[in-house]
């Protein structure tokens, strides 16, 4: 082996070990994982978790329109159950901005795990949710601690809806 082969080799090594101490491998694939959480928003006063911030509605959410503002810091737990295991908090925000109001916000959100939670770090999402469409989908664009580098995507579909209430199954399907 030449000493120029023996140079590249080493070189690659010390990448490598630098490299997995930054907590990336040049080997090995990354992980994949399927999460099932369940978003309870309560739209009601004294507890309110959403919010017309600005805009149509800030008095009354049925109200609400194209240039409403809404953030939001709902509970997530292990079932559609209210009593069930708190995992954590979705907290956000964005604006309704299709001219006819019915398509959904456009959503920024952060997951953020807790002590109920198997999991310590943080999910973020965009993308559109809500309108007329059964489900959403939303994607995963940045991670946290267990989920460090995370990318993936996020099916949203309405479980339980009032006028009080909703909850909100997300189907999180991540590689990281």
């Amino acid at each position: 082996m030449s000493n120029q082969q023996v140079g590249a080799v080493a070189l690659i090594a010390l990448a490598s070990w630098a490299l997995s101490k930054l907590g990336y491998s040049l080997i090995a694939a990354p992980r994949e994982s399927k999460l099932t959480l369940y978003v309870h928003e309560i739209r009601a006063p004294p507890d309110a978790t959403l919010l017309a911030a600005a805009g149509t509605g800030q008095d009354d959410l049925t109200r609400i329109g194209f240039g409403s503002f809404l953030v939001f810091d709902n509970e997530i737990r292990e079932s559609p159950e209210a009593n069930s295991v708190l995992l954590g908090r979705q907290r956000g925000f964005g604006p309704i901005s299709d001219l006819e109001g019915k398509r959904g916000i456009q959503l920024i959100s952060t997951v953020v795990f807790g002590r109920g939670s198997s999991y310590n770090g943080t999910l973020t999402f965009q993308g559109n949710m809500g309108g007329p469409e059964p489900t959403s989908e939303l994607a995963v664009i940045a991670g946290t601690g267990d989920f460090r580098g995370a990318k993936g995507y996020a099916i949203v579909e309405t479980v339980k809806t009032g006028p009080l209430r909703a909850v909100f199954r997300w189907n999180l399907f991540l590689s990281y």
